[in-house]
């Protein structure tokens, strides 16, 4: 069963028996984390889009932050937001996963979120934020779990993007591997198939 359900009817966003099994499995701060999170997406469902990328963006930003070797023993995981919130630590990619499906649960089309690579000068690493296009012209704004404030892609000079994916593209991108570029999307969509798989499981 899908973590999520269509956007639009506004259950609780981690239900009942989801907060059950984090409560055994984690204990009551984690069990408060989750309950506030539903608590957010109530409060924001009927909210202006900038009111909810502000709200959801630092809901998400105050879990830690931890490499997944530190976390799963993993070079690179993905993991899902409840696993995500239930251990309360992650890496970049984790936070724009979760940010992403919070926002479209809330009513944010995904044609307006892009999963976008980056090099983080400050730490000369490579990094995730996820990007926000009001229209498909328009300079997207940057969510991000380094700098917490929303900024225009032109104000954020200490990073440089490398590409970008969105979440339904990936989904239908066939595995026929005729460039770089593809071979790159065929990575990706691996670990995109893993990860809705573990969230039609339920995973935490």
């Amino acid at each position: 069963m899908l973590f999520f359900i269509a956007a639009g009817s506004y259950a609780d966003f981690a239900a009942a028996s989801l907060l059950k099994k984090v409560e055994q499995r984690y204990g009551e701060f984690a069990l408060n984390r989750f309950k506030a999170l539903n608590e957010l997406v109530q409060r924001v469902k009927n909210a202006d889009e900038k009111t909810k990328l502000e709200e959801i963006n630092r809901f998400w930003n105050g879990v830690r932050y931890r490499s997944d070797l530190e976390v799963w023993g993993s070079s690179d995981y993905w993991a899902t937001p409840w696993e995500f919130l239930a251990k309360d630590s992650g890496d970049c990619e984790d936070y724009v996963i979760a940010k992403y499906f919070t926002l479209k649960y809330v009513g944010v089309s995904s044609d307006k979120l892009y999963f976008t690579y980056v090099r983080a000068l400050k730490y000369n690493k490579p990094h995730m934020v996820l990007t926000y296009f009001a229209e498909p012209d328009t300079e997207p704004l940057i969510l991000d779990n380094i700098n917490y404030k929303i900024f225009p892609a032109s104000k954020r000079k200490d990073l440089i993007p490398v590409y970008s994916f969105n979440g339904d593209e990936i989904s239908a991108f066939k595995d026929a591997a005729n460039s770089k570029a593809d071979r790159n999307k065929i990575k990706i969509k691996k670990r995109w198939d893993r990860l809705l798989e573990n969230i039609e499981k339920g995973k935490i």
